[in-house]
């Protein structure tokens, strides 16, 4: 505590005070602006730290990674694109908040389930640093397999009603991954002798495409409904009591980022999707995720705020980025003459509590900064579409560009648009397609390393304990679905009594106002 206490006045200072508001200024920014994200503004001013110390160096970009992770839910929530990967699952109940004139209060529960999350994560980074970090290192390419296969089985949960339409749009994303050159060989695949395709289609362009152009498209068309118009569009912010009502969603989504964050290469994507399901799983009304839930908004940003905090865990205790992000801070401080590893505790003790100080300062100011902003946001959702659609087209398509400074990956943008519009119109699910293109590099990648190390046995994915238990959910995940839906029919099926004066076909109207509610909902 006294370490951590010297940690704190050190992060106070005016100089690194000052590096912590510039990171939550430019994380907000990177993680709304659709193409950015964590990695991207990292490695934007990472050439600026080279001219800091240390401290507030590793400050800064610390705020901007754990800014930027909220930063995305902010276009999720506003506009329906998600501002970077990690936000996808935000998008399914945030978005729909929005469109029922609640920007304002789906806006709330997001920043301080990202608050939330983030000090969870800091927490765990204090307390759990030795333990998680052994066992990350625990993680094989058969471990990795499973992971994958357990995060493509919520495909399972996100098909809608029409099971089949949603496979087709999983096997559609896994049919994209495969474009460019094969990750274990170089050989090129599906690139038709096209250079532009040896690099792939890549995900950023998909998000734009799908969650950007598509449905700009949808909008112009009349395909999509618009923001219902007014001055109360933006929605109250959420009540106190409702915030805290939703700790269990919260710890369980920070839990589910912690444990997923802190296996290197997991990333906050696949954590924030876990969570979204997992507390659909848990939840006594699955069937109303999507539909502008709360919880299917403070899951997944506890849990991708919480990956901030964890990924750090390999990093300092064993030089291992947890993630993209993660690396960049590795190069940061590579630079700056840190050298992560075992020994960093007892070398460099004081600018570690100073970190641990600086992430709890950095949420605060993340707080404060999305606070201020909020009526901004919600400012956005007033725009009429045909304003506000070739707004987020133009801008998403600059954002794509400036990634690499391509012009495929705007042409790859326009495609998916394109693709993702021909789906809507057809009631082809979009999330799914996105979750095959997320996980497609991860299973096939670890699958066929696994079987390398195992002279092609197969067995090596039921001899790792850990492998096992995760295809085994995995297996359960894509049953419970259609046990789910086969226990409702069943009760749905029961004998009904004998209908008596009132319940005729010529009972008053009202009499059965149970009924109207729900077909209401099922038509909107």
């Amino acid at each position: 505590m006294s370490a951590f206490l010297d940690g704190l006045l050190t992060a106070l200072q005016p100089g690194n005070i000052a590096a912590l508001l510039a990171g939550s200024l430019l994380g907000v920014f990177a993680g709304a602006m659709p193409g950015l994200s964590s990695t991207v503004g990292l490695a934007l001013v990472l050439p600026v730290t080279f001219a800091l110390d240390p401290t507030p160096a590793l400050l800064m970009m610390v705020s901007i990674y754990m800014a930027a992770e909220y930063g995305g839910s902010i276009t999720a929530i506003a506009i329906g694109v998600p501002g970077s990967s990690p936000a996808l699952a935000t998008t399914f109940d945030g978005y729909a908040m929005t469109r029922r004139g609640e920007a304002g209060r789906a806006l709330g529960i997001s920043l301080f389930s990202s608050m939330s999350g983030g000090l969870l994560g800091t927490i765990l980074l204090v307390v759990a640093l030795g333990p998680l970090s052994r066992a990350a290192i625990a993680f094989g390419p058969a471990e990795y397999f499973g992971l994958g296969v357990f995060g493509l089985s919520i495909v399972a949960n996100l098909v809608g009603k029409d099971p089949f339409k949603g496979i087709v749009s999983a096997l559609l994303g896994l049919l994209f991954f495969i474009v460019g050159l094969d990750v274990l060989t170089g050989a090129p695949r599906l690139t038709f002798g096209t250079n532009a395709l040896m690099d792939g289609l890549g995900l950023v362009p998909m998000l734009i495409g799908f969650f950007a152009i598509a449905e700009a498209l949808a909008a112009v068309t009349g395909r999509r409904r618009s923001t219902p118009p007014g001055s109360g569009i933006a929605g109250a912010l959420p009540k106190a009591r409702e915030l805290f009502g939703l700790w269990r969603t919260i710890l369980r989504g920070s839990a589910i980022g912690g444990l997923i964050g802190a296996i290197p290469g997991a990333g906050a994507t696949i954590a924030s999707i876990v969570a979204w399901n997992e507390e659909r799983r848990v939840s006594k009304t699955p069937e109303r995720f999507g539909t502008g839930l709360p919880a299917g908004i403070a899951a997944p940003e506890a849990a991708n705020n919480s990956c901030v905090g964890a990924a750090m865990i390999p990093l300092l205790a064993l030089g291992i980025p947890g993630s993209a992000s993660a690396a960049v801070l590795l190069g940061g401080l590579t630079v700056q003459g840190v050298a992560p590893g075992p020994l960093l505790m007892t070398e460099r003790s004081e600018l570690v509590y100073a970190l641990y100080a600086g992430f709890v300062v950095a949420v605060l100011l993340m707080l404060a900064v999305g606070r201020l902003g909020i009526p901004l946001w919600t400012r956005v959702v007033r725009l009429r579409s045909s304003i506000l659609m070739p707004l987020v087209v133009a801008i998403s398509l600059v954002g794509t560009f400036s990634l690499r400074g391509n012009a495929a990956d705007a042409w790859a943008a326009l495609f998916f648009g394109l693709v993702g519009f021909a789906m809507l119109r057809g009631g082809y699910p979009l999330a799914p397609a996105v979750l095959g293109l997320i996980l497609g590099p991860m299973i096939e990648t670890n699958y066929r390393r696994a079987l390398s190390l195992s002279s092609g046995s197969h067995s090596v994915f039921l001899e790792s304990p850990i492998s096992l238990v995760l295809l085994v959910l995995a297996a359960v995940s894509f049953a419970a679905p259609a046990v789910r839906s086969r226990l409702i029919s069943g009760r749905t099926r029961a004998p009904e009594p004998e209908p008596d004066a009132h319940d005729g076909p010529d009972a008053p109207e009202g009499s059965d106002t149970h009924d109207h509610e729900p077909r209401r909902e099922e038509h909107e």
